[in-house]
């Protein structure tokens, strides 16, 4: 990727001297911050904006390694293969017109990347808007030259944006409001080749990046993506376009895109430690908080002071923290002490601090109240983070943010600013924030969620494990033989759990009758109450095809219900009689393979509760036993599985090796398409699987 974003010559393909097209505003963009040699291509001009400009790429005379292409798009394929012959290493195609337009774009795309692949070079876009690189004041792309007058913020977020115009919006967003600094962002359109996993990697070793932000509307390499993403030492902060049906269709005529399974996305980006957002100003603002706070403070509990201006902005700040699954902090008798010396008589010390009494009490001092609340503050060893509400412009309030940032450093914990107060003075506050790098907000509810995205980020001693160094999991030869005999389409029960028996979920005892005295015996060996089953081939769902008989007390119970399963199946499929399982709690596991993920595991409550209150997440396998406890801990219903009114705990040690054993069985045959636990019950002896199904493709 170094040719993309170091290059040493570039070639600008249907460079114009036309004011008012995109070609001659590539080429004042790179004339304008790139150092390096620009050579313009258009076989109808010999010079532009005082450079040489050549009838193609491959009549330059010296080495050129990146060729930036804007010409129409039936055009490109003789412009990638003019880079062919020259031997340019990447093209960016900032050109329109292909897959995002229908079948012809996308044979005309298929034609590009075919070129390409053939030739081993690497394509950049189309329909893209290029690259951004705000450190070094490089901008390859047709931004319009006027949009930048206001001079780029160098900062050390960097962006992947599968959007051309979106990426240029966050640019001029940032430019004009001073609110961020940024380092480089890259708009790569349709994705024909170079996508998020290769920019990823470049970004996580760029030490003028500190945070990822990704704007995605498809994932074409889930599991290699969740690869890099766990192996991040920086923070990234996930956007993902397309979730509803509408937002499918638009990607689609957009990007030629296809939204993936929202849930599993959100779950699997969870699972990584990635942050996932829901706008567009949600992710700027996360990137920028974490730039500048990575990781919470060490052994920090979460614990949030407020300081404040106002009671009623103290009270909903606590209502946020506390939304957030944040703490409010208790603060300290010493704490308390140091603060009623700012405070007058009557007024009682406690968090939400409100400080405006103590204003008043020393108006027209010099003393500045916030700095000394502040100091007070953050001594305090119960507190982990700081939430600061301040007004600009009046109001007698003196805010010094140099002493602030300055205090935060010193404390080695988070500072977050609410800010109201007039237009111009706010925008000063804003400017003057970033330059001592604290994160000021003007909506209360989003400085919370950032000061949450920074307290709840888990700390990082070295990079996460790749997938490529999990061990590669493997099955018995009896199960690989069992499953490879099986006809596509799912088994049934009583083969389904003979499987995962063998992988190590515990099922319920059963087994297979074949008539009416051996349904008796059974019965009695297994012993009161039983359940019979009707297994026909293809029949998942048995409870709605009449074929489950609960609660038999008795032999002769037991062979009027093997008659009239068999009468029901009209003689056909067999019987399968089990002992009847009392549990306190219903779960689902399952496993799913994700077109984008591959094998992806799930937890879930079962029966009532799935219906009411669909509480289920998901995670890509393989899952480490961490992992699966810390999928358990996503689940809403955390008091059921608890313990809830005298039922005992869920066994959480036991139900993480079977999702464990779930993900390694998915991964182990790639044949399986689904595994669905339901229920697996839950009582004083553990967990053991009901009914189960495999589903084979």
């Amino acid at each position: 990727m170094d040719f993309f974003f170091n290059p040493k010559a570039i070639a600008v393909v249907g460079a114009t001297p036309n004011p008012f097209k995109g070609g001659f505003s590539i080429l004042k963009n790179l004339i304008t911050g790139y150092r390096g040699r620009v050579c313009p291509v258009n076989p109808r001009y010999d010079e532009i904006e005082g450079l040489p400009c050549y009838p193609a790429v491959s009549a330059i005379p010296d080495p050129v390694d990146l060729a930036v292409v804007f010409v129409p798009a039936k055009a490109v394929p003789e412009a990638i293969a003019d880079c062919i012959r020259k031997g340019v290493s990447g093209v960016m195609i900032e050109s329109g017109g292909f897959a995002e337009i229908g079948p012809e774009g996308r044979a005309l795309q298929q034609t590009v990347v075919d070129m390409a692949k053939k030739a081993g070079i690497r394509l950049w876009g189309p329909n893209c808007m290029g690259l951004v690189d705000a450190v070094r004041g490089h901008v390859f792309s047709f931004l319009d030259p006027g949009a930048l007058q206001a001079g780029f913020i160098p900062g050390n977020v960097s962006l992947v944006v599968q959007s051309g115009m979106l990426s240029a919006g966050f640019l001029v967003d940032i430019m004009t409001n001073g609110v961020m600094g940024i380092s480089k962002v890259c708009s790569v359109g349709n994705k024909i080749d170079v996508n998020e996993c290769d920019l990823l990697p470049w970004l996580m070793e760029d030490p003028d990046t500190a945070v990822i932000g990704l704007y995605l509307e498809s994932i074409p390499e889930g599991r290699r993506l969740i690869d890099l993403c766990r192996k991040s030492a920086k923070p990234i902060v996930v956007l993902k376009g397309g979730k509803s049906e509408k937002g499918a269709q638009a990607a689609m005529s957009h990007t030629a895109s296809l939204a993936g399974n929202q849930r599993i996305i959100a779950d699997v980006l969870a699972q990584t430690g990635v942050i996932e957002a829901c706008d567009f100003k949600q992710m700027m603002d996360l990137c920028r908080s974490l730039a500048i706070y990575p990781e919470k403070p060490s052994g920090a509990e979460n614990r949030i002071a407020i300081l404040t201006f106002s009671g009623g902005a103290g009270i909903v700040s606590s209502d946020f923290v506390e939304q957030m699954n944040l703490k409010a902090a208790v603060l300290s008798t010493e704490t308390k002490t140091k603060l009623r010396r700012l405070f007058p008589d009557w007024m009682p010390v406690a968090n939400p601090v409100d400080l405006w009494p103590a204003m008043e009490k020393h108006a027209g001092s010099d003393l500045n109240i916030y700095s000394e609340a502040l100091r007070a503050t953050l001594a305090d060893p119960g507190v982990d983070a700081v939430l600061l509400h301040i007004f600009v412009g009046n109001f007698r309030i003196k805010v010094n943010l140099e002493d602030i940032a300055a205090q935060s450093r010193d404390a080695g914990k988070p500072v977050f600013i609410w800010m109201l107060g007039r237009r111009e003075q706010a925008f000063q506050t804003q400017v003057a924030a970033r330059q001592q790098a604290i994160p000021v907000f003007q909506e209360l509810h989003r400085a919370v969620e950032c000061l949450a995205a920074v307290m709840h980020r888990k700390r990082r001693a070295a990079p996460g494990t790749s997938l490529q160094d999990a061990h590669e999991p493997s099955l018995p030869p009896s199960v690989l033989r069992q499953l490879s005999e099986c006809a596509a389409g799912p088994l049934d029960e009583y083969a389904s759990k003979r499987i995962l028996k063998t992988c190590g979920i515990r099922t319920v005892g059963e087994e297979i009758v074949g008539g009416q005295g051996a349904c008796a015996k059974a019965a009695a060996r297994i012993g009161f109450p039983v359940v019979l089953k009707g297994l026909q081939p293809g029949g998942i769902h048995k409870t709605e095809l009449g074929l489950v008989r609960l609660d038999i007390k008795s032999k002769a119970e037991a062979v009027r219900a093997f008659k009239a399963l068999k009468a029901k199946m009209n003689g056909r499929g067999q019987v399968l009689i089990q002992k009847q399982v009392e549990g306190s709690i219903e779960l689902i596991l399952g496993l799913m393979r994700d077109p984008q993920f591959g094998p992806c595991v799930m937890i879930g409550l079962g029966g009532v509760m799935a219906e009411v209150f669909d509480d289920a997440v998901f995670a890509m396998a393989p899952l480490s036993h961490d992992e699966g406890l810390n999928l358990m801990g996503r689940l809403r219903g955390q008091k059921l599985l608890n313990g809830f009114r005298g039922d005992p705990p869920v066994d959480r040690d036991e139900i993480a090796r079977m999702l464990t054993a779930l993900g390694n069985l998915g991964l182990a045959f790639l044949g399986i398409q689904e595994i669905d636990i339901n229920p697996m019950l839950v009582g004083p002896a553990g967990a053991v699987a009901v009914d189960a199904t495999i589903i084979l493709s």
